[in-house]
């Protein structure tokens, strides 16, 4: 009788184990795109029906997240590290320089030879400029910093460029777009592609094209802000696959994706989300 207990808690033990790939799409494989099951416009006359504008009505009257993007601003201001340098000692004191900047963003850069993000170019300065230690990904001033930052291309449309070297990181990020992983054996074109517009519970599930616009945002749900990638690793969480780690190869592969399909639409940070 004891054994059987053993083997069944041993059988429980493998079930709950976070799977990252149960099928993989392999570089090189023709990726079945789903048939998008609506537009955006479609999804926002049905997202009124569903939620009401209760939502936007919140964002209106205040926004939480715009206190975080005003110690974002302090924070850009702050002289750290040994070298005696703010993000204003190179960047001007209202952030004059930056204006645009984050609409081009994740991009290729050379002097990493992959896909670099906002978050990641800002820990980039606090060591090379700065002589400051990298701040936490997802911590409270690396993400008020971020915010700050791409706050100054509010109004810019997102112009993210595929092209050149950049292309096989987007083909990569489409490609794990499209991969099924975790128990589920989900991908996350099922939900934003194939079944866009449906409801899952409580939840609209929603279409492509806004979801690289307008980060980081604050979530009702997480009750705080937070960033795209965090969003990501949640619906990997979902999908019960091992998430990606923060700023890894795989989940900045997938933000140049995402935020390609956003490109013409202004960036709008912070946003708010249900």
């Amino acid at each position: 009788m004891h054994g059987k207990i053993m083997k069944l808690l041993l059988c429980l033990a493998i079930l709950l184990v976070p799977i990252t790939f149960s099928k993989i799409v392999k570089a090189g494989d023709d990726i079945k795109e789903y048939t998008p099951n609506c537009t955006y416009e479609e999804y926002e006359k049905i997202y009124l029906n569903f939620y009401g504008n209760s939502t936007q009505e919140m964002a209106e009257e205040g926004n939480p997240a715009e206190l975080m993007l005003d110690d974002g601003e302090d924070l850009y201001h702050k002289v750290e590290g040994t070298k005696g340098k703010s993000c204003a000692s190179c960047h001007g004191e209202n952030g004059e320089k930056l204006r645009g900047v984050a609409a081009h963003y994740p991009k290729y850069d050379p002097t990493i030879k992959g896909i670099n993000t906002i978050a990641l170019q800002i820990n980039r300065c606090r060591k090379d400029k700065m002589g400051a230690k990298p701040l936490k990904y997802e911590s409270y001033d690396q993400l008020a910093l971020t915010l700050y930052v791409k706050s100054l291309s509010n109004g810019v449309p997102i112009n993210v460029s595929i092209d050149g070297p950049a292309r096989k990181f987007y083909e990569e990020g489409k490609r794990l777009y499209y991969t099924r992983m975790g128990q589920w054996n989900f991908n996350c074109a099922i939900c934003h592609v194939k079944y866009a517009c449906k409801r899952v519970r409580t939840n609209l599930l929603s279409p492509n094209r806004h979801h690289g616009d307008h980060w980081p945002s604050y979530r009702l749900k997480w009750g705080k802000a937070g960033s795209i990638q965090r969003r990501i690793r949640g619906c990997m969480k979902n999908m019960r696959a091992k998430p990606f780690k923060y700023q890894s190869e795989e989940i900045r592969a997938l933000e140049l994706y995402l935020t390609y399909q956003s490109n013409g639409l202004p960036l709008e940070v912070p946003g708010m989300r249900m």
